[in-house]
């Protein structure tokens, strides 16, 4: 099971919570494994809803457009009912003999009941599942503008929360499901990091290595979501697209993701063309040396501050008294951005099975992108890298 239900249910109880309603991309995959195709190609106005109670977290009840009620069927948990909002149009042949799939999207398509909006799909949700009068937490970023007004306006009595961060604070500590896929695409990831330094030489380009990247990931049954590459002195603006060729003496910098079973990576390498300069090689060592401290330290009950504070002063003490950051990273799942987030006045606390994905990078101009980045699992009896991946800077060629 993906979803932490033990642990939303707490929250749900600390909160006096009836029921909860994703509303996003990712909270609803999260509840439900389905990967809305609405909330994707439409993530400003794409709807669809998630809705679990307290009494029955592991089954769903689903608000979907009549056009995507089709995805009802790739829910990974239970479904106990499902309506469809809108108008599109399923016909049936005289002579078709509707199979169990088939009958059961007929019904939530077709001839079962026909909210005209996504608003009206949910309150006639709640209605049928006795919650008219509950305390319900929505998930108010994945909905439209005035829409919770709208809601509390169409029904009355219920009592209406503001729920993404319920959803989130829920995400924080991972099930072993969530690491074994976070785990396989962060090794998918790194094949793409191999494939890609693999045709490093004079003359190519970064968009060179971005497309062997893709390629490899896509390949494996990720999702390209981002490829920064740059060569040298560039990578202290390595999210535009250079185009100047890679040269001996170059750096080769990558901060590269991917998606894979709804679930994101985030790696970053260093690799010099023939032997780096003394400094780069230097302020690398500085940067792995603050993550390094971070993957020895880190344990259940720190702070995303007091992190972030012992790996800034790591890498300053390794050789750059300078450096600084806003962040030196952030929990990873099915959002990129997960807590806890490693920062200056973070209070957060990570608990056992939070998986940081954690970072040091550096810019300079003259000198370009110094990074290390990596996922690793936090424990009670140590700390789990989920990267294999050599993180010294590494001489190619």
């Amino acid at each position: 099971m993906l979803a932490n239900l033990p642990r939303l249910t707490r929250h749900m109880d600390e909160l006096g919570l009836d029921a909860v309603v994703a509303t996003t991309h990712e909270n609803v995959y999260y509840l439900t494994g389905i990967p809305s195709v609405a909330l994707e190609v439409f993530p400003h106005s794409g709807q669809f809803y998630a809705l679990v109670t307290r009494d029955r977290p592991d089954r769903v009840r689903l608000v979907t457009s009549r056009c995507d009620a089709d995805q009802v069927q790739d829910a990974a948990v239970a479904v106990d009912s499902a309506v469809g909002y809108g108008t599109f149009y399923r016909e049936k042949g005289a002579d078709a003999v509707l199979t169990e799939a088939e009958e059961a999207l007929w019904h939530i398509a077709v001839d079962g009941p026909a909210p005209a909006t996504a608003l009206d799909g949910l309150v006639h949700t709640l209605r049928a599942a006795g919650l008219a009068g509950a305390r319900i937490a929505v998930d108010e970023e994945g909905v439209p503008h005035g829409f919770l007004r709208a809601l509390r306006e169409a029904a009355p009595t219920a009592d209406i929360r503001l729920g993404s961060e319920v959803l989130r604070r829920t995400r924080k500590v991972k099930t072993a499901e969530e690491i074994r896929r976070l785990t396989a695409v962060a090794e998918l990831t790194e094949c793409g990091i191999r494939a890609a330094t693999a045709i490093a030489r004079p003359g190519v380009t970064a968009r060179d290595l971005v497309r062997e990247f893709e390629t490899t990931v896509a390949a494996g049954g990720a999702r390209p979501k981002f490829a920064m590459v740059a060569f040298g002195r560039a990578g202290a603006a390595g999210q535009a697209v250079s185009t100047e060729p890679l040269r001996r003496g170059d750096s080769v910098w990558l901060d590269v993701g991917c998606v894979l079973d709804g679930y994101w990576s985030d790696i970053a390498r260093l690799y010099s063309l023939g032997e780096p300069t003394p400094k780069l090689a230097r302020y690398h060592a500085a940067m792995v040396a603050g993550e390094e401290r971070a993957l020895a330290e880190a344990c259940p009950g720190m702070t995303g501050k007091e992190l972030f504070d012992l790996a800034v002063e790591a890498v300053r003490e390794a050789g750059v008294p300078h450096y600084r950051r806003h962040h030196v990273g952030h929990g990873i799942g099915v959002e990129i951005y997960d807590p806890v987030l490693v920062t200056p006045d973070n209070d957060d606390r990570l608990e056992e099975n939070t998986v940081v994905n954690f970072e040091t990078p550096y810019y300079e101009f003259g000198l370009g992108a110094v990074q290390i980045e990596d996922p690793f699992v936090v424990g009670a009896d140590g700390n789990r890298l989920l990267t294999t991946l050599e993180r010294r800077l590494t001489v190619i060629g």
